[in-house]
């Protein structure tokens, strides 16, 4: 079994982010890559935002980094 590259930090590497990716399912892999493109984040923070919100609902969400995203504006449409 390969081994996730260590890194200094406390945040997903994209090495690890990209090797989650690709045992994912194709459709979960698109959501995840098709989102971060969305709100204009990289996945591997789209893949710790997710982790987070799942252990810890009361984490950092993406709603509180792009409040704007999915409100409806006064004409209806989406922002």
């Amino acid at each position: 079994m390969q081994t996730l590259p260590q890194t200094d930090n406390k945040h997903l590497s994209r090495d690890a982010a990209l090797m989650l990716l690709a045992v994912l399912p194709d459709h979960i892999r698109t959501a995840y890559l098709n989102h971060a493109r969305q709100i204009g984040y990289s996945v591997e923070l789209v893949l710790e935002m997710a982790l987070a919100d799942f252990l810890d609902p009361e984490s950092l969400s993406f709603t509180d980094c792009k409040p704007q995203i999915g409100l409806s504006s006064e004409n209806g449409d989406a922002a």
